[in-house]
């Protein structure tokens, strides 16, 4: 049931709640080791879950002709899957953890919506009501500034709420949160949610992954969702020593607005007023952090890998490509492997994201029952492993450093069982990697083909591999580095085209590797940049034939006729030579 003017649906009846624009501050303050405070203006829309459509042109949700605040599925709680929906996708979050969708009836989402599809979202907040419409759970939907993102699944009463009120009303007078205080009214208890969950997500490189974190909310629709109140939300960073370390506010400014309620003069005039504050939310960051980092000189932690509970980054396009010759190379391992279960393989990214079961061969035919055993999980955890595995000759080498590594800051997947994944990766490739063919060897190859996958196997070779877990004592590795498994398996169950963009691929990740600290966006820099140059050639040469022939140096002119026709060419021939590589 819509109200009039709301263009849209609920996939549930009657809902009590509707789309809302929350104009907000948000307020850091830093305890130690060094104080700072700042805060700014900040936008939020609130979007209750089940419903999609557009409110007067000023808000939308999934919906293909997005409003000027939008909020696209696709970009909430797991990557992808736009066509589940907000609410599919929270189904599919709680079933995950656990939890029946049954139990939370209704949901609201609190969020920086995209304008003219970009946004940049630090954190998002899910409020969960149950069947009494009483707020019973929360998650946090945090995102840091590498494209890394923490789910954070919470319940109302984990925390000494004494303590969370004590930190609230300390940043309400803090430097800088002038604008809060007027909003810092008690509020009741049953409308307060407090919780307290251990830190195991990098956000900011001024604080280590150690320590843990509180939560104060109020809910904004409290009494039994009919009130139409502001957000109050306090998330405070506690130590490991248990000492309240950065508290980090998002508050109401003012009543929350009904976009219906917007006339086109005071549509106009939002707009106008709150377009920007997306697009510096990140400069605001770089800028903070600056300040941090040159004026008060803090302590700067390396960014390590996310954890199995955190999600990854999105992949680049050369991690992308290697992926998919990745998970044919798992499948055709497990499927020719003596494993006694199945394998369950969980990629990262945002395209490249899916979840597979591969079964091998000797229990393809067996019964579910013989089958119901725990299947063995490999679960990538970011996007890095796929350029980290290309650098090995010996894959098991590779997973022995990372399964045997201490620091788990470094690791790039998770397994259920390493044993058996060394196993798996250890065994040769069979004799017959197609039943169509014998196994190809690099002699077998046309010769310009055997130069290009040498030249690949000497980068291989001359790169030094991320080792996780062990230090490089300037020691030179001196064994033999045959093709890896992988190589082998491509060339034999590709097709050329294929196998071409495989080798051209990892060509470029090893030899930016060597020659641009692990990043081939120089290399492709300097593709164009050489190109510019070319162009530039040419433009030149024929500037110079025209002022000839115009003076009247027509033997010069003809003369500087091959000149041209080479300059002209130039691109070209540049293009071939990248062909031939």
């Amino acid at each position: 049931m819509n109200e009039p003017g709301v263009e849209g649906k609920y996939t549930f009846p009657d809902p009590p709640l509707q789309p809302l624009i929350f104009p907000c501050r948000t307020s850091h303050t830093r305890r130690f080791p060094k104080q700072n405070s700042f805060s700014y203006s900040y936008l939020y829309v609130g979007i209750p879950i089940g419903w999609t459509g557009s409110v007067a042109s000023v808000i939308s949700a999934e919906v293909s002709n997005p409003a000027w605040f939008h909020v696209d599925a696709t970009n909430y709680l797991e990557r992808g899957d736009g066509h589940l929906g907000l609410k599919g996708k929270l189904h599919d979050y709680l079933k995950a953890q656990g939890e029946s969708p049954d139990q939370f009836p209704y949901a609201y989402l609190v969020t920086a919506p995209k304008f003219l599809g970009y946004s940049f979202n630090p954190v998002s907040f899910w409020y969960l009501y149950s069947s009494d419409k009483q707020l019973e759970a929360m998650i946090l939907e945090v995102n840091n500034t590498f494209d890394e993102r923490r789910l954070y699944f919470l319940k109302n009463g984990d925390a000494n709420e004494d303590s969370t009120l004590v930190e609230e009303v300390n940043v309400d007078s803090s430097p800088g949160c002038d604008h809060a205080s007027h909003l810092s009214m008690p509020a009741s208890k049953s409308s307060r949610f407090i919780t307290r969950w251990s830190k195991d997500f990098h956000v900011s490189p001024f604080n280590s992954r150690k320590g843990s974190y509180s939560l104060s909310a109020i809910d904004p629709f409290n009494p039994s969702m009919q009130g139409l109140g502001q957000i109050n939300n306090t998330i405070t960073l506690n130590s490991s020593k248990h000492h309240a370390k950065l508290v980090a506010r998002a508050f109401s400014t003012g009543p929350p607005i009904k976009p219906l309620e917007l006339t086109r003069r005071t549509t106009a005039r939002f707009i106008l007023s709150w377009w920007w504050v997306g697009f510096i939310t990140f400069p605001r960051i770089v800028k903070e952090a600056g300040r941090l980092f040159f004026k008060r000189k803090l302590h700067v932690w390396y960014r390590p890998e996310v954890l199995k509970e955190s999600i990854g980054r999105r992949e680049t396009h050369d991690e992308r490509i290697i992926e998919a010759f990745f998970r044919q190379f798992l499948e055709f391992k497990v499927k020719h492997s003596n494993l006694m279960t199945s394998l369950k393989y969980t990629a990262s990214g945002s395209q490249c994201r899916k979840i597979e079961t591969f079964y091998p061969t000797h229990l393809e035919d067996k019964t579910l029952t013989n089958r119901s055993k725990a299947p063995l999980e490999l679960k990538i955890l970011t996007p890095l492993f796929y350029a980290r595995f290309i650098q090995y000759a010996h894959a098991s080498e590779f997973l022995t450093l990372e399964i045997l590594s201490n620091d788990e800051k470094n690791r790039t997947f998770w397994t259920s069982d390493p044993q058996s994944l060394l196993s798996l990766f250890s065994d040769a490739l069979p004799k017959n990697p197609t039943p169509q063919s014998d196994p190809i060897k690099p002699t077998n190859l046309p010769y310009l083909d055997r130069q290009r996958w040498n030249f690949l196997k000497r980068l291989r070779r001359s790169s030094k591999p991320t080792n996780p877990g062990s230090k490089n004592d300037g020691k030179i590795d001196i064994r033999h580095f045959p093709f890896s498994a992988l190589d082998i398996f491509v060339m034999a169950c590709s097709c050329p085209p294929q196998a071409r963009e495989y080798r051209r691929t990892v060509t470029l990740l090893l030899a930016s590797d060597i020659l641009t600290f692990g990043t081939p966006g120089i290399f492709r820099l300097a593709d164009w940049l050489v190109r510019a140059l070319c162009v530039w050639i040419w433009v030149e040469t024929v500037r110079e034939y025209v002022l000839r022939v115009d003076v009247g140096i027509v033997q010069c002119a003809r003369m500087s006729g091959w000149g041209i026709l080479l300059a002209c060419n130039w691109v070209h021939l540049w293009s071939v030579l990248l062909a031939v590589l």
